[in-house]
């Protein structure tokens, strides 16, 4: 089949970018598959975070064509013409947002008209996490223009026949990210030697950080991790949309701040910062456990990455984060909002040492390949063939 796909892809930074590359490569294996992305994404005044690209040694890269800037109308027709051009049978789209529902709604009608081929969305997040101004609008505006949707939760899946019950829709799992474990050689001694660590324990929140993804709980449990597990050392790191300082104060109040020169002590540390492809693994090869205290979610990439390194998680039980961790056997599953949860969990976890690891690291082995990117191009094949028939 020939195939099309637009979305994000390097020098733009994130997982949904990570993502798009990824499936492309695996469509490549059995597709011919065009790959399209942007020349501008989002207007800075959009955007939170500390600039949208990012240069990297080891990037996830495919060959791609930088057709779209979102702020010249004009370049969807150039899309669609290209997408003529390569005689698509099918085109796979990124959703993530509401600022592109104009955008894909007209892409969508430019592409009926000049291919008549389906166009399929993959929402990564049916509804946005914090609403925003002409949100309900926009999506519905993108959804009635296009064919078919692939979701990765059961929660996205009954939010997006909320907006449009008549939706052909097909649920795959986020595929897992293993190509951080694979292709940057970080061993749990180099990672550690690099962080300074030697055996003390150690909690990993990962990504960015907003304020929906819960991480003040963490810091609130903090205290009590490090009075029950000595030595405890949870590391928060990635790109603060909310700033550092907050969450800085939060644990000066609660005394968990490292201490330099003392760290053996225990306590959280704070890193704000993008953290490239080539330095991803140094931390999660580092850790022992994964915390993510989100207070609401659809699915997470950082998950992903974490299975990729056969890295158990602390999840709480919102969105579709329970269908991915298998409690007491990939992770556990806690409530939202719930330091003392996070604390009986974590102590938990190293009080019964490296036997639950290895055991859940066996697990995931074994259910992680229900998340291969394999299965996320059959879906596709399959919602393309359902669109047709």
């Amino acid at each position: 089949m020939r195939i099309t796909v637009i979305g994000p892809t390097y020098p733009i930074k994130g997982g949904i970018s990570h993502y798009s590359t990824l499936l492309v490569r695996e469509l490549r294996k059995s597709h011919d598959t065009l790959f399209i992305s942007y020349r501008y994404q989002y207007p800075e005044l959009i955007y939170p975070g500390k600039g949208q690209k990012k240069e990297d040694k080891n990037p996830i890269r495919e060959e791609a064509e930088y057709l779209w800037h979102t702020l010249q109308p004009w370049t969807l027709n150039r899309i669609a013409r290209r997408i003529r051009e390569h005689k698509s049978e099918a085109v796979v789209m990124m959703w993530h947002t509401h600022f592109f529902g104009w955008h894909i709604a007209k892409l969508a009608k430019l592409i009926r008209k000049s291919t008549g081929c389906p166009v399929i969305l993959i929402c990564h997040n049916v509804k946005q996490h914090e609403s925003k101004p002409l949100e309900g609008q926009l999506t519905r505006k993108a959804y009635n223009a296009v064919d078919g949707f692939i979701v990765h939760s059961d929660e996205d899946m009954e939010n997006l026949k909320a907006i449009r019950p008549d939706a052909l829709v097909r649920k795959n799992f986020a595929p897992t990210f293993d190509v951080f474990a694979t292709s940057t050689g970080w061993t749990r001694d180099k990672a550690r030697k690099e962080l300074g660590l030697t055996d003390e324990p150690m909690v990993l929140y990962f990504g960015l950080v907003r304020k929906y993804k819960g991480l003040k709980w963490l810091i609130e449990a903090s205290p009590g991790i490090i009075e029950n597990v000595p030595g405890a050392q949870i590391w928060c790191v990635g790109e603060y949309w909310d700033g550092p300082d907050e969450y800085e104060n939060w644990a000066k109040e609660l005394n968990t701040l490292f201490n330099p020169g003392n760290s053996s002590k225990g306590g959280v540390r704070i890193i704000d910062s993008y953290v490239p492809n080539d330095e991803v693994g140094k931390y999660f090869a580092a850790a022992d456990v994964m915390v993510l205290p989100y207070e609401s979610a659809t699915q997470s990439a950082i998950l992903q990455i974490a299975y990729g390194f056969k890295l158990p998680c602390i999840v709480t039980n919102v969105g579709g984060l329970p269908e991915v961790v298998r409690d007491h056997l990939t992770g556990f599953v806690i409530p939202p909002r719930d330091p003392s949860a996070i604390i009986r969990t974590v102590t938990e976890y190293f009080q019964r040492g490296s036997e639950l690891r290895s055991k859940m690291e066996r697990e995931i082995t074994e259910w992680r390949k229900v998340f291969e990117w394999n299965h996320m191009v059959q879906t596709i094949g399959n919602l393309v063939d359902d669109i047709s028939s």
